[in-house]
């Protein structure tokens, strides 16, 4: 039986959001800080980042077909490359890769990109 994730860190999708200054420096920085605090501070714990694309309730079906890209390679499930910048996703079916990522031991260790393709 494998051991299930310790920490599930859910973040955005390198190109969904724009960049812009805080005080404390750029989203992306704090963004690329946080996601890697978990393998280099706490290397014991068992992770899984989950890099969302942009949430898009309007537009995108829910209930779809869930995307998952390993961010260090080009492989994935996806069977046609959907640019990064339009990647977009349901709150429920984001809700539901939570969900599957806990269940998932292949995830563990990896920064993955999720979303569903399929625009109305």
């Amino acid at each position: 039986v494998t051991k299930p994730v310790d920490i599930l860190l859910v973040s955005v999708s390198p190109d969904a959001l724009e960049d812009f200054e805080t005080p404390f420096g750029t989203f992306y920085d704090q963004k690329r800080q946080g996601e890697n605090m978990i393998p280099n501070e706490f290397p014991s714990l068992r992770y899984t980042t989950l890099q969302f694309g942009k949430y898009e309730d309007n537009f995108v079906g829910e209930d779809l077909e869930l995307q998952f890209e390993t961010v260090d390679s080009k492989q994935g499930n996806a069977e046609k490359e959907v640019p990064k910048g339009k990647r977009r996703i349901n709150r429920r079916d984001a809700a539901r890769a939570v969900a599957e990522a806990l269940t998932r031991p292949e995830l563990q260790g990896q920064k993955v990109e999720v979303w569903t393709d399929q625009m109305n």
